[in-house]
């Protein structure tokens, strides 16, 4: 799932950039973050409300707040937005240490947390309470294709009648910067690196990033090999590249399926334009 500069399209599907952030941690480090998560001005949690969670879910947490504080204070309030979480390969570790456990000591070995914390949609539904959201919260990808899923899923959600088209809505996806060893017990070797990139798409057209779904003309081209790159760290550096000024014309991300997702930063003038045009 390269980025690329982009091709023509047609009939795109676009929503704009409010805010973002990147967060990755080392598996060591992740315990305080369980415990005191969330810079200055970003909602409080819950006490204790991570405890459980599984890693990704405490860094898509971890990123959701710090994008909620970089937003103007009047403009924090989530609770009319929807979320999209996409995640890769979440609720692995503990699942492996789990199995490992159910061999050699049995069911009574195995934590009731498992099924609501190691889920496809544990993570969208942590954020959802967490944040107290009242929107949609999905769940998509769960493989190497999470980036693109998760997109797809977060602009289709912002269309009418898509369920958060009015307020806006939240994209974070997830992974491993390198898939984590595991020993026999299910134990992790090493220390890999955790990460989350949340994004606030609202569909307003008055904004300096944006992002939207291009469908190829004529006939539909056959699915597309996955690729295994990094798509999480290559979309990642390309927000922040953009939202500092310094992203290209675009960059595209390519679906497995027949669709490509294209970032595009635009210039001040063309976004006060933009700006002007909603107003009237």
């Amino acid at each position: 799932m390269p980025f690329r500069p982009s091709t023509p399209a047609r009939a795109p599907v676009t929503c704009g950039i409010a805010a973002h952030a990147f967060v990755e941690t080392r598996l060591s480090q992740l315990g305080p973050l369980r415990d005191q998560p969330g810079p200055e001005r970003s909602p409080a949690l819950p006490p204790r409300f991570l405890r459980h969670c599984d890693e990704q879910t405490v860094v898509a947490v971890q990123a959701m707040l710090a994008a909620i504080a970089s937003l103007p204070a009047d403009r924090r309030d989530c609770s009319e937005h929807g979320v999209v979480a996409a995640s890769c390969q979440a609720g692995r570790l503990a699942t492996a240490a789990s199995l490992a456990k159910l061999r050699t000591a049995g069911a009574v070995s195995v934590s009731p947390h498992i099924v609501p914390q190691c889920s496809l949609h544990s993570i969208a539904g942590a954020v959802s309470v967490a944040l107290g959201m009242h929107g949609p919260n999905v769940g998509v990808g769960g493989g190497p294709d999470a980036v693109a899923e998760g997109l797809f899923a977060a602009l289709s959600l912002l269309q009418p009648g898509g369920g958060a088209d009015a307020a806006g809505a939240w994209l974070v996806v997830s992974d491993w910067a390198d898939e984590p060893t595991l020993d026999a017990t299910g134990a992790v070797l090493g220390d890999p690196t955790c990460r989350a990139l949340a994004l606030c798409l609202e569909p307003a057209v008055a904004a300096a990033l944006s992002l939207a779904v291009h469908l190829p003309d004529g006939p539909e081209p056959g699915p597309r090999p996955i690729e295994t790159r990094d798509p999480l760290g290559d979309f990642a550096r390309a927000v922040a590249t953009g939202a500092a000024g310094g992203v290209p014309t675009s960059w595209t991300v390519e679906c497995p399926w027949p669709a490509e997702i294209r970032l595009t930063r635009r210039s001040v003038r063309a976004v006060q334009s933009a700006s002007r045009r909603e107003a009237a």
